[in-house]
């Protein structure tokens, strides 16, 4: 049996599977081994240390590997060739997964056509065939579907769950979104009633259990790229008692999540998919009633959706990281591709309307100890500050503001500090730019309006003891905006511990003075006056 299968490795495909040493080589390492095992612990300067561990150990390493990387450690000699058959965790992914063609693959002096999902699904099943593993702690699969794979897609799925899979992940993708409705895969009938699965992600599948849904021991559960009505949500979460966390990110269908399990404790709502609506789509709202959540997310674009939260009465962390702006797509040709990309409208009526809901929400969380804000949402409270509007009163403790400090952002910065008396940890999250608001920018000085309400934060910083501002660009900190910010939260934290300033990604010198200009900023920085005796401002230089 060994032998066959070692030749059947080696015909399958040198591209995934490794060839097996020489007979020759395998006995002299075999002696090797014999001899090292007499010796130890005392071993030789270069000497195979990792061989010597136990199976179990190596096992483990293994099972960080795509699976495609375990099989290849087999050409390391006869003990590895055939360990990979017995690692718990089996991870496959067509690396061309967002490709319909076919390649060329060269075999001495002809071409061939061959498409990669042949040698995919090959690889898959003979790796599944081969595989001795009693139970699994992982399966994972990573290609585009197509409904001809229905079929062999339910016998990896039913290999996965005979083998009591812990985790289970299904991260398909279609050749077009609207496909869904006829390409999307159907889970199969058995993998509603499943007391193993403890995670379980999947994307563009359908959901159509036949009796009760019955996930016993399931604690994390992802859905992307998929219909949900609420009939499905709410069957998901009757039939999971044990459910901690619930992420949905691109889904569609459902507008209203009326959470009422006791076990769940995170919410993750990433993005509300309106052009897989039908027709002409009015404005939606989407309902959140979840009473015993500790955590919610607010992510992505949610265009024409007006999210409402009812109750999150036991809420201890909010993300607020959404975007409602309205959008028209532009297409435009080239000899190459076609790029589509969204037109953001700018006019001041259409940020309006926004105000409500943004100001709900933040009511609606003004609880909980962690709040973070993006940036669309900062735009929309700098609109409410320059108008003078109120934010509502935060009891956060620990804020972060997601901006791309910009002229705009300081009223919106302004505002949520005066709300937020209570807060000991500041952060500021910079990320990539976005469209500013033109009409905010062209109409208001904000830096001025903001010192003009000076007085009011006099007494809100008594609390503030440490500030994180994490750059994604470098040359964030050179702006005029920036350096106010800084130079006011140093005037006027009178409790402030530290202020660490940091990059989100490690730093691209592009030219020979950076190093240079780092360190003006930063002498600038510490020259700033501080009312805090004990502030301390940490500073990358490089």
């Amino acid at each position: 049996m060994e032998e066959q299968s070692s030749g059947f490795i080696h015909s399958f495909s040198d591209g995934y599977y490794p060839t097996n040493n020489s007979e020759e080589e395998e006995e002299e390492d075999e002696d090797h081994q014999t001899k090292r095992r007499k010796h130890a612990p005392i071993l030789e300067e270069g000497e195979d240390r990792i061989s010597t561990l136990p199976d179990s150990i190596l096992l483990s390493i293994l099972s960080f590997l795509p699976t495609q990387e375990a099989i290849k450690t087999g050409v390391l000699s006869k003990r590895w060739a055939y360990l990979w058959t017995s690692v718990p965790s089996l991870s496959f992914e067509l690396k061309d997964c967002h490709s319909d063609g076919y390649y060329d693959k060269r075999f001495d002096d002809f071409t061939s056509a061959v498409d990669p999902m042949d040698d995919f699904i090959s690889a898959v099943d003979h790796t599944l065939l081969l595989h001795t593993a009693p139970k699994l702690t992982n399966f994972s699969v990573r290609f585009k579907y197509r409904t001809s794979l229905k079929a062999r897609l339910d016998l990896w799925v039913r290999f996965a769950t005979t083998a009591k899979v812990n985790q289970l992940s299904l991260h398909l993708f279609l050749r077009h979104i609207t496909d869904i409705g006829l390409g999307g895969y159907q889970l199969p009938q058995h993998l509603y009633a499943n007391e193993f699965v403890s995670k379980f992600n999947f994307s563009y599948c359908k959901i159509f259990p036949n009796g009760l849904l019955h996930w016993s021991s399931l604690k994390h559960l992802c859905i992307g790229q998929s219909a949900l009505c609420d009939d499905v949500i709410r069957e998901v979460l009757m039939g999971s008692p044990r459910l901690e966390s619930l992420e949905l990110h691109d889904c569609w269908e459902f507008n209203r999540l009326d959470i009422v399990s006791e076990s769940l404790r995170k919410l993750v709502i990433d993005s509300y998919v309106i052009y897989m609506l039908e027709g002409n789509v009015r404005e939606l709202e989407l309902e959140i009633v979840a009473p015993k959540i500790h955590s919610l997310e607010i992510l992505g674009n949610f265009e024409k959706i007006k999210c409402r939260i009812k109750d999150v009465s036991a809420l201890v962390e909010a993300k607020l990281d959404f975007d409602m702006r309205k959008s028209s797509e532009c297409y435009f040709d080239d000899d190459y591709y076609s790029e589509t990309y969204k037109e953001y409208y700018e006019e001041e009526e259409d940020y309006k309307e926004y105000q409500d809901i943004v100001r709900d929400i933040l009511d609606s969380v003004h609880h909980v100890k962690k709040l973070t804000v993006g940036n669309w949402c900062l735009m929309i409270v700098s609109i409410m500050s320059v108008q003078d509007l109120p934010s509502p009163l935060s009891k956060c403790q620990c804020l972060t503001i997601v901006t791309s400090m910009e002229k705009w952002s300081l009223p919106g910065i302004g505002i949520l500090l005066q709300s937020s008396p209570y807060v000991e940890t500041l952060n500021f999250d910079f990320p990539s730019s976005r469209p500013p608001l033109k009409f905010l920018v062209s109409r208001y000085d904000e830096v001025n309006h903001w010192k003009s309400k000076e007085i009011y934060f006099k007494f809100l910083l008594r609390c503030l003891k440490s500030i994180k501002i994490k750059l994604f660009y470098f040359e964030g900190i050179h702006t005029k905006e920036f350096i106010f910010l800084v130079q006011f939260l140093l005037t006027n934290a009178n409790v402030l511990e530290k202020m660490v300033i940091t990059n989100a990604l490690p730093m691209r010198i592009s030219t020979s003075n950076m190093p240079l200009k780092s360190l003006q900023v930063a002498l600038k920085l510490l020259n700033f006056p501080r009312s805090s005796p004990h502030a301390v401002v940490m500073f990358p230089y490089q």
